[in-house]
This record gives C-alpha cells, structure tokens and sequence, in this order.
C-alpha cells in the first residue's frame, strides 16, 4: 500500500486550472482511505471540483478582504510569521488520520504551515514547486520568505520542480537537489486522433484560442498584440479561463477580436479547443519583473494542447521555458522569440496560409507531447519519491 498522504497548502485539489488540476491529476487514482487534504483558504471553496471520496477539511489561513487594502504588504508579513503557528490547529483537523508523508505547494502561505506539521510528526515534507514563489511576493516581504523557502527546501526529502530550469536554479540557489515532475496530462484524459489533412476551420482567418489565467500585464500584453495581428486577417483570439469582462475591460482586452469563453472543466476545454479553434496560443511575458518566472515555469497547458493535436503559436523571450522546450524539440510549434510585430505579423501569416505547416506542427507536437507529459511517467516519478521517503 502507498504511504498515507496528507496534503496540506493554498493551492486547492480541485479540477479547475493551472497547479490546482495538476495536484487533482496527480491525486485523482490514489486510494481515497490514503489521502487526507487540507486545504488553506480565504474564501469558501468550490466543493464540486473536488475529489470524490477523499477526506477534505479547510485551514483557516487568513482574511482575504485584507489583502485587497493598503495594509496588504503587513498583512502578508503577518500571515508569513505566523503560518508555523497553524500546526496545532492542522494536526487538530486529521483526527485519527496518521501521516506517512506531507505534500506541499509554496504559494501562499500555508506550505510553511505544512513544513511545520511535517516536523512536528517527524514524516517527510515532499514539495511540488509550479511557480517561484519566492520571487512572486512584494519586494519588501521578499528577503523573508526566500530565507523561510531556502529552509524548507532543504528540509523536504523530495523537492519536486516543473521544469530542469528550475531545478538547475534552486540547486544553485539552496544548496539542494531537485527532481524534475514536468507538468502531465491527466491519465483519464480523451484520446484525439492525429491531425487529419483538412484544412483549419478558419481558412485564411484563424481563431487562435488560449486557455489558463492571466498572472501579469505581460501576458495582457501578448494577447492584445495577437488579437491586432489576427483581427487584420479576420481571425479571433478566444480566452478560456477565469477572466471576466471587467476584467479583461481593465486589463485591455477589450479587443473586437477577443471573445471570452469563460472558466471550463478541462475534458470538455480539450474538445471545445479542437471544435472552435485553429491555433493554440501560449504566450511568456517578456516583462523584466517576470523573467524569473518565464525561465523557470513552465507551462502546464502544453500538456493539454499538444494532446489535442492542433498547431500551436508560441510567443515569448528566447530565455522562457516554452521556447527552450520548443528548441529541444524542434517542429513542435510556430516560435516567435521578438517584440517586433512584424515577427508576430509572419507567425500568423504562415500559419493562416499554409494548411500543411500546420498539420505538420501538430503531429510533432502530440508526438513529443505523448512522451514528456505522460501521466503514468508523472505518477511513476511520484510514488517513487514517495516511497523512498517512506523507507528511509
């Protein structure tokens, strides 16, 4: 039998998006008697994305109100001192359940409470690192958390990076190894045939469509620049995700181009992509403030997208961790690396032009993804480092 789990942090287990539906798909076939989640949370959670059959409690971590205000940066410090303190009361939610091992996700502020849990009991901390939280905080909160991140990496038995680029990187910068989890498809997703030899559904005009959240004006940015390239040719750019029309309103997205698709279970967004569009966009800010995220991140909607076997448009710096797995594998995708429109003018036009460069991008790409984003490689890596722990 796997060790009993108790995952405990601020990124919630459901099937949503992003590093939520990563630790729903790493979650979804392990025993449900062996699981134990406890999730941090400011606002009351959305119970029918969950688990079914797992034992699910909530940690109070803090008002979220407050970190909508002026006071927002204190508010953080004090939820980052305290976070260790909110051991006792975690322990108090397992009841009877005991622990083989914790899993984290730093975000937020509950992984330092699940460090502190997994110390008191003396069980494994296993970290699963999506972003780099430590340069993702305000600048005056920064120099904590960095010296409370490097501690708590270097406590964990296993730290798992979503990309080699982080893992390389956090060596250097804690003193400790990382193991590379790529970000993986989940293992009930529906299976799509290869790229037939029609044409788009848009000759001419595509609709590029893309898929997560919006974490920056960069990414703003991007999408705003290929809504005007693809609104000259006729096409649309279509968002699926979390973004309302305000926000999309503040965020300049505004566009006549853009057409908002809203927040969708992910097996009906794969079918909705592979219906409604022609080219999948994944876009990496080229903003100086995101450059670490861009060079260590990396983006979990590849491995939906190359599922799906559609041409894919990837448009960031040389540097991000998109256009470096494209460059390992070339022929995945339509890469532009430069600011210049006229680059982002060209993209567009090849793939709008010519059905058979398309076709060709898709097929490379589901075959590439099939082998970097299998969920049974994930879930191999995983139980492995589990066990591992278990037994040392």
């Amino acid at each position: 039998m796997p060790p009993r789990l108790l995952y405990l942090g601020d990124v919630p287990v459901e099937s949503s998006y992003h590093g939520s539906t990563l630790l729903y798909r790493l979650f979804q076939h392990y025993p449900a008697d062996r699981l134990f989640i406890i999730e941090g949370t400011m606002v009351p959670p959305r119970t029918d994305r969950r688990l079914a059959g797992v034992a699910h409690r909530t940690l109070a971590a803090g008002r979220a109100r407050w970190l909508n205000t002026r006071f927002h940066s204190r508010y953080s410090w004090w939820l980052t001192v305290t976070a260790r303190s909110r051991s006792g009361a975690a322990r108090k939610l397992l009841g009877a359940f005991a622990p083989d091992a914790v899993v984290t996700v730093p975000h937020g502020f509950s992984w330092i409470t699940a460090a502190a849990v997994a110390r008191d009991l003396r069980v494994p901390l296993h970290l699963i690192i999506h972003d780099d939280w430590p340069r993702a905080v305000e600048p005056p909160l920064r120099t904590r958390i960095d010296r409370v991140f490097g501690e708590v990496y270097r406590q964990a038995a296993t730290r798992f990076c979503t990309s080699p680029f982080m893992a390389e990187e956090y060596a250097r910068r804690y003193g400790a190894p990382g193991t590379v989890l790529l970000p993986y498809r989940s293992a009930d997703a529906p299976a799509f045939p290869p790229p037939s030899d029609r044409p788009g559904h848009h000759p001419g005009a595509p609709v590029f469509a893309f898929a997560g959240t919006i974490n920056s004006p960069g990414y703003a940015t991007l999408l705003r620049r290929l809504a005007e390239a693809a609104g000259r040719r006729g096409g649309q750019v279509l968002i699926f995700g979390p973004l309302t029309a305000d926000q999309a309103r503040a965020s300049g997205l505004d566009h006549p181009a853009i057409r908002i698709g809203g927040l969708i279970e992910p097996s009906a967004l794969m079918h909705r992509l592979r219906a409604e569009a022609d080219v999948l966009f994944v876009p990496m800010s080229f903003a100086l403030d995101d450059e670490a995220s861009m060079r260590m991140g990396f983006p979990s909607k590849l491995t939906d997208y190359t599922a799906v076997a559609m041409p894919m448009l990837i448009y960031g710096p040389p540097y991000c961790s998109a256009v470096e797995w494209a460059t390992r594998n070339p022929g995945v995708a339509e890469v532009v690396t430069s600011e210049q429109a006229a680059e982002l003018e060209a993209a567009v036009g090849r793939l709008a032009d010519d059905p058979a460069h398309g076709l060709r991008l898709a097929a490379r790409a589901q075959s590439v993804g099939d082998r970097d984003f299998s969920p049974a490689a994930a879930a191999a890596i995983f139980l492995s480092a589990l066990e591992a722990g278990h037994s040392s």
